[in-house]
């Protein structure tokens, strides 16, 4: 980016460390006890973040008092919003009875038949602590399942921070190899050259070349993890008859099937694997199913579950908060209330939302894509169509960046990549007020982006 864009973000950024000198100063001293004052990268951003106050409904007010409105509910995780009612009763009950049993109760019982009986995959199931250590334990029962140890993932896909999943998630594609030999790029320093010897990678909604991979490695493949939507990348949609190849095949070479559905399970009642018909063998939860508190689940086919049996002595699957008592009665609280008529409303609001964004880019003369579906969606600076990493990758991200810190300046939180999602603690009237203030905002970086992306202006 250039001359013209460094200047609009440094007057964006000025702004912004002038209305938050206390979110400056719990900064700094956050800074003193750890390192960046960072526990959480996703939740850094420059010049610092906001720190929060308090959350209420659809916004968040931080320690400064700027009230946003929040497009980000935690990453899609709190698809009530923040304080809801009937979740904060269900938590306060509970803490009274106790926070952690070293046995188990009846509401694990109780959410796990909600998610059996929505979830068309999920015959058995259990719970772990995060969508991380969902697909974690995914894979191993694959792996002991199948016998094979190789696992098949798709470019830019985002399954958690295991070693085995820290490949190719946000590569730099200049060093990424072509497409149909895409070399597997480590995400981060520390992560384990030989886990990822086992990592094949192939490009989303890419047919022949995901056949190519699967033909000529299934033998070692023990199976093939897929976000039906791929949510960091930008929230990418399939094409219906590529997830219908991707069932066929792995059934065909004894190939197991997981889908994470950790964000996209929001879709429907039963997720994008019931809103596209396309039933995998083993799916990953998380983030919703826990009414905002730390949360994995990973459930599937009767055959493959038992293998965790522990009356079968076969394979372990422990951890000390592993279905813990906060976590289920919110859980429970939050799922008994997202039925369908929940799922409606944010999916309607997301529809909303995309149509207006669309009417604001014809409005600006912006040649641009917002992708999604259901309740969440991305704003991508981009002119051609999206349909694997690698068009992300190659869009104007720097923009985003620049859009985000514009947004959060007049009141509205975004993820800095684009991402906006939906919750039932919102209304049309408050996407009206971040629609008209995502309005004002391109407005205003029409310069910059006539500038450094000419080719996004119609």
């Amino acid at each position: 980016m250039g001359k013209v864009f460094d200047e609009y973000l440094s007057k964006e950024v000025e702004k912004y460390v002038n209305i938050r000198p206390n979110s400056k100063k719990c900064f700094e001293k956050a800074c003193t006890v750890m390192p960046g004052g960072d526990t959480r990268t996703a939740t850094f951003f420059n010049p610092f973040p906001h720190f929060i106050s308090y959350g209420d409904g659809a916004y968040m007010t931080d320690v400064d008092g700027n009230k946003v409105l929040d497009f980000q509910n935690n990453y899609t995780s709190l698809i009530h919003g923040h304080g809801d009612a009937d979740i904060v009763e269900a938590v306060k009950r509970q803490v009274e009875l106790g926070t952690a049993y070293t046995a188990p109760f009846e509401l694990q019982t109780k959410l796990s038949e909600i998610l059996v009986n929505r979830f068309p995959s999920i015959d058995l199931i259990r719970f772990a602590n995060s969508g991380t250590e969902a697909n974690m334990h995914a894979l191993r029962i694959a792996r002991a399942f199948t016998g094979k140890a190789k696992i098949i993932k798709t470019e830019g896909g985002y399954h958690g921070t295991t070693d085995v999943f820290e490949a190719s998630v946000d590569p730099n594609i200049k060093k990424a190899g072509s497409l149909d030999s895409i070399k597997v790029i480590p995400e981060s320093r520390g992560v384990s050259s030989r886990a990822l010897e086992d990592v094949i990678v192939v490009p989303f909604n890419d047919i022949e070349r995901t056949k190519v991979a699967i033909e000529k490695n299934h033998e070692d493949v023990a199976c093939l993890i897929i976000e039906p939507i791929m949510g960091s990348a930008g929230q990418i949609t399939p094409d219906v008859e590529y997830l219908r190849f991707l069932r066929k095949i792995t059934k065909e070479y004894n190939i197991l099937l997981i889908f994470d559905e950790v964000v996209m399970s929001r879709l429907t009642t039963g997720g994008a694997q019931k809103f596209y018909g396309v039933i995998p063998d083993i799916t990953t939860l998380g983030k919703i199913i826990g009414g905002g508190t730390p949360i994995g689940a990973f459930g599937g086919r009767k055959d493959i579950m038992k293998l965790y049996d522990p009356r079968e002595k076969k394979m372990y699957h422990s951890g000390t908060f592993n279905g813990n008592t906060i976590g289920m009665a919110a859980g429970f609280a939050a799922m008994k209330k997202y039925d369908e008529k929940a799922v409606n409303k944010v999916n309607n609001l997301g529809a909303y939302f995309k149509n207006e964004t669309i009417k604001i880019y014809n409005r600006l003369g912006l040649n641009m894509k917002v992708s999604g579906e259901g309740s969440i969606y991305n704003i991508i600076f981009k002119d051609t169509n999206i349909r694997n990493y690698r068009d992300v990758a190659n869009s104007h991200e720097k923009l985003n960046n620049l859009l985000f810190i514009s947004l959060l300046n007049r009141g509205v939180f975004d993820a800095e990549r684009g991402m906006f999602c939906m919750s039932t603690a919102m209304e049309k009237s408050d996407l009206d007020f971040g629609l008209n203030i995502l309005e004002e905002c391109l407005g205003n970086m029409l310069g910059v982006i006539n500038t450094e992306a000419k080719e996004l202006i119609i």
